[in-house]
């Protein structure tokens, strides 16, 4: 393996932390590999949708990691200009739609895991699935549908992803957690590709 990339939100951006604290530069680091951190803080599963497509456009990278962020999370358009929106920040848009129901949030969500997984797929490109929070049972068995694994926060040993607010503004997670989800993921990868 000699490249990488990473897409996810504040988690896989290490907002808060300093850079080699970030799970992302530690990857970089026992691996001895180059891995390009495209997250987005405050970003959604669009926003990777979007990066990744465009990295792959120019690069074919030795593995993608995709940390999906919290599905209640959306880009709101307003005259031309992009809005990353969550539950915290939400507009009357956002608002309309959660009250119409939680798929408006869930099914496009899944989309996007789907079609990034297929064009890693078409590309050759292993990936690995992980969200920093878990979701229904239903969601994981229409993901297993299509041979995608969403490595999730289980609240086991050895199958958590820690959290805490740690990092220097106090809201996000610490180089301790960090360096648990290195740990983590380090076997996730080797799983991977050693398979």
């Amino acid at each position: 393996m000699k490249s990488a990339v990473a897409l996810g939100c504040s988690h896989t951006a290490g907002t808060g932390l300093l850079d080699k604290y970030c799970y992302v530069n530690v990857l970089s680091q026992h691996y001895n590999i180059s891995i390009a951190n495209l997250a987005v803080p405050g970003g959604n599963c669009h926003n990777i949708e979007k990066h990744l497509v465009q990295y792959l456009d120019t690069n074919i990278p030795d593995l993608v990691i995709v940390q999906w962020p919290n599905v209640f999370r959306m880009t709101v358009w307003n005259q031309g200009h992009a809005n990353n929106q969550n539950i915290s920040n939400s507009s009357e848009i956002f608002r309309l739609m959660l009250s119409h129901g939680e798929e408006n949030f869930y099914q496009p969500w899944i989309q996007t895991i789907i079609t990034c997984n297929a064009l890693c797929k078409f590309a050759s490109v292993p990936i690995i699935n992980i969200m920093i929070e878990d979701v229904d049972q239903k969601y994981h068995t229409m993901l297993n549908q299509h041979g995608i694994v969403l490595h999730t926060d289980q609240k086991r040993p050895g199958l958590t992803w820690l959290m805490d607010n740690g990092a220097n503004d106090k809201l996000h997670h610490s180089a301790y957690c960090h360096a648990q989800w290195a740990e983590r993921l380090i076997g996730l990868i080797d799983e991977l590709t050693t398979s």
